[in-house]
C-alpha cells in the first residue's frame, strides 16, 4: 500500500493524508465514495486491495505503514522492522525513521477537535499525515455491542465525511481513505454447525481469535487452511491456521457474530478511496 499509493506523492513533495478506518470493508468504502461524490466540488475514485493474512487489526495497521519486515509477536502485537507498531508513539517513530520528522500519526478525534488554524498548521508542518479512525471495529469487537455494528457503520460514514472535509479545508493536496481489514457479521445466534469440526492443536498457540490461530508445530486439520509465516510475507518461524469458509474457532468469551481474521472476501477485500477537490462547483440543475 505505502509504496504504491503514498511514496510517489511523498517523493514529489506533495502533501498527502491517509485516513485509516478500522474495519471499513469494501462495500462500506463504496458507500463512502458515493457520499463524497454527492458533495459539491468533491470527487472520489475507489480501487481495491487485499489485506494481509491473518486479517486482524495489529497486522493490518502495521502493513499500511512503511515497512520492510513484519513480525507477529507472542502477544499478538506486530513489529515493523524490529519496532512495535502498537500505539501512536510507535507509529510516529516508524514514520520518522522511514520518511523524516515532517510526518505525523494522529487520531481522527484529535484532528476533529482542532480549530481551523490548528488543522492548517498541521498540514503546513507535515508532508505525510496518517489519521486513525476507529468506530466500526470498536463497536463490533465487543460482545455486548456487536449487534450495533450497522449503526456504527452509519455513524462512521458521517464521521469520515467530516474528516475528509476538514482535511481539504486545511489545504491538504492528496487524500486517501483505506482500511486494515474487513469483517463478517451474521445477525443471528451462531449455530453449532458454523464452528469448525476439529479445533486447532499444536506445540504452542500464542495468538488466536474466532477466525485464526498463530503458533508453532500446528497439526494438519481438515477444517482449516494452514500457512507458514513466510508464505504470508511475514518474518518468523510460525504457522497460521484459518478456518475454511466463514466458520469460527471455539473461543471462550468475545463476540461471535462480528468476526475477522480469516480469508473470506468480506474480511480481506479493502477499499482505497482517492479523494480530490475541484476549484469550481460541479453542481448543476437537472
Amino acid at each position: 500500500f505505502f509504496n504504491t499509493h503514498v511514496k510517489p506523492h511523498f517523493e514529489e513533495n506533495t502533501k498527502i493524508a491517509v485516513v485509516i478506518s478500522d474495519g471499513l470493508r469494501y462495500e462500506i468504502g463504496v458507500e463512502l465514495g458515493e457520499l463524497i461524490n454527492q458533495e459539491d466540488r468533491f470527487s472520489a475514485e475507489i480501487e481495491m486491495m487485499i489485506s494481509m493474512l491473518p486479517s486482524y487489526t495489529q497486522l493490518g495497521m502495521a502493513s499500511l505503514l512503511p515497512n520492510e519486515k513484519l513480525t507477529i509477536m507472542a502477544d499478538g502485537s506486530v513489529q515493523v522492522d524490529g519496532i512495535s507498531s502498537q500505539g501512536l508513539d510507535n507509529r510516529n517513530k516508524l514514520l520518522h525513521n522511514a520518511l523524516g520528522k515532517d510526518t505525523i500519526a494522529i487520531r481522527s478525534a484529535d484532528l476533529m477537535g482542532m480549530s481551523k488554524d490548528e488543522s492548517r498548521e498541521l498540514v503546513k508542518d507535515n508532508r505525510v499525515i496518517f489519521i486513525f479512525h476507529n468506530l466500526i471495529d470498536a463497536t463490533g469487537d465487543k460482545g455486548e455491542t456487536e449487534e450495533n455494528v450497522f449503526l456504527a457503520v452509519e455513524s462512521a460514514l458521517k464521521e469520515l465525511l467530516d474528516v475528509v472535509k476538514k482535511l481539504f479545508n486545511a489545504n491538504i493536496s492528496r487524500l486517501l481513505v483505506t482500511s486494515d481489514h474487513g469483517f463478517i457479521y451474521q445477525d443471528h445466534l451462531i449455530d453449532e454447525s458454523e464452528f469448525v469440526g476439529e479445533d486447532v492443536q499444536g506445540g504452542e498457540i500464542f495468538n488466536r481469535s474466532r477466525r485464526f490461530a498463530v503458533g508453532t508445530n500446528l497439526k494438519e486439520n481438515p477444517s482449516v487452511m494452514t500457512f507458514t509465516g513466510e508464505a504470508l510475507g511475514l518474518d518468523g518461524d510460525y504457522q497460521v491456521q484459518i478456518p475454511k469458509s466463514i466458520n469460527r474457532l471455539r473461543l471462550k468469551g468475545a463476540g461471535v457474530r462480528y468476526v475477522h481474521g480469516g480469508a473470506s472476501l468480506q474480511e480481506i477485500l479493502l477499499p482505497v478511496i482517492k479523494v480530490s477537490k475541484k476549484r469550481t462547483s460541479d453542481i448543476e440543475k437537472v
